[in-house]
């Protein structure tokens, strides 16, 4: 930035003073014509003595011109006038825009001294003007304007580098502080600088996404924690019922240790996949499902119900709109969708579930309420019920219980389908709404 700053700096003051030095030279040329003139024209309008030899009227001469000026002792009779050296030259050759010229080595201007009258045939004198004075005064304006530029160039340097230390100091200890962070120190944050600019709002930017990895990697931990408990209790049981059919083989009812053991790999077979399908939905949180299609709704909740055989004690009843209410996704993945939610209202309704099917216009979704006549969901753990492995207290034994995944997998489908999972409010029992966006006609 610094140098991008000095050469931006640096090329106008160069041609800034470039500039300046040419006119400085032509005006030096023009005022060192303008002094040699008019000094020649005041001796040229003394009178000399004709008889006298001019030679002799050289100093006096020399006096009228002044110091700045030169008389030949040569005398010039009548056109001697036109002689090459009287004519004007090139402004370029007079001076040079060198610094270091020697004011000695200029090329003179030269000028005509006539005598008393203005005769052709009365000897002339030359005058000149060595130019020294006007070079030494050009030497010390270049000298100047290079001095200048540098100075100037120098102080957009100082103070490009000091102004960009001050915006990118915050910036600095933002890398800093970010590059001590380490997955065992989430829950430090970069300084965020007040000056209410891009680099505070990048620092709080980056905060906010240190906040969401420290949430995720504690749900992470937490999945972990709870699936290695939920894998272990199963495993527990299959081991001990196991080693004790085998410690007393004779006494053991074989049938019953493969039935009972028969349930524990089951058990883990239906954890292992959902811990599978929660792993595959985590990895396309944001990005959306690819190899989706059509799927009409109603279909689906039809052919779901059909296959279902609840127990004797409850009755599974349909109500939808008619006509198919198309939305996109996978098929797969949202009739396990509603099968989750239709376990969980058959294993705490009482006597009736129903799954009621509408369209709704004004938004462009697809609803659909699964709601049992149970005991319902306290409003406090509403938010809960869909965090994984979440159990209620009256679902916690092991013969009604489930593994407290599958509202944390119906969640994160309809989240993944574009739609959403909440509890709704119900005169009784619990109802699970779920919203999915209507698919676009082709």
């Amino acid at each position: 930035m610094t140098l991008l700053a000095v050469i931006c700096a640096l090329i106008p003051l160069t041609v800034g003073a470039a500039l300046v030095a040419l006119a400085t030279r032509d005006e030096l040329v023009r005022s060192g014509r303008q002094y040699l003139d008019q000094a020649v024209r005041d001796a040229s309008s003394r009178t000399f003595d004709a008889s006298s030899d001019y030679r002799t009227d050289i100093p006096e001469l020399a006096k009228v011109l002044g110091h700045r000026l030169e008389v030949s002792d040569q005398v010039y009779p009548g056109r001697a006038a036109l002689d090459p050296m009287t004519q004007p030259q090139a402004t370029g050759s007079m001076l040079s825009l060198l610094p270091w010229t020697d004011p000695a080595s200029r090329h003179p201007l030269y000028a005509m001294v006539k005598g008393t009258n203005e005769s052709y045939t009365n000897p002339l004198m030359v005058a000149s003007n060595p130019l020294r004075f006007e070079q030494n005064r050009l030497n010390i304006t270049i000298l100047s304007l290079v001095g200048g530029v540098l100075a100037a160039t120098g102080a957009v340097a100082g103070i490009t580098w000091f102004t960009a230390g001050r915006v990118l100091r915050p910036v600095e200890a933002i890398r800093t502080r970010f590059a001590e962070l380490s997955a065992q120190h989430l829950d430090q944050r970069v300084p965020v600088p007040p000056t209410r600019d891009e680099v505070s709002r990048l620092a709080e930017t980056m905060n906010s996404t240190l906040e969401r990895l420290r949430a995720s990697v504690d749900r992470q931990r937490a999945f972990v924690s709870d699936a290695s408990h939920e894998l272990r209790s199963p495993l527990a049981a299959l081991r001990a019922e196991l080693e004790i059919a085998l410690a007393h083989p004779d006494r053991a009812d074989w049938v019953a240790v493969v039935r009972a053991a028969l349930g524990d790999t089951q058990r883990l077979q239906r954890l292992t996949t959902d811990l599978l399908l929660l792993a595959r939905l985590d990895a396309h949180a944001g990005t959306g499902l690819a190899g989706g299609g059509p799927v009409d709704v109603v279909a689906l909740v039809r052919e779901e119900t059909e296959r279902r055989r609840p127990p004797g004690r409850l009755v599974l009843r349909v109500d939808s709109a008619p006509g198919p209410l198309v939305v996109h996704g996978q098929q797969t993945l949202l009739a396990r969708l509603l099968g989750n939610l239709l376990d969980n209202a058959e294993r705490h309704a009482l006597r009736s579930v129903v799954v009621h099917v509408v369209r709704d216009d004004a938004l462009g979704r697809v609803v659909v309420h699964v709601q049992d006549d149970g005991p319902g969901i306290p409003p406090a753990d509403r938010c809960r019920v869909f965090e994984r492995f979440t159990r209620l207290d009256d679902a916690r034994t092991r013969a009604t219980g489930g593994t407290g995944l599958g509202l944390a997998i119906a969640h994160h489908i309809a989240t993944a389908h574009g739609g959403t999972l909440e509890i709704t409010g119900a005169e009784r029992g619990a109802r699970f709404t779920i919203t999915l966006p209507v698919a676009a006609q082709p």
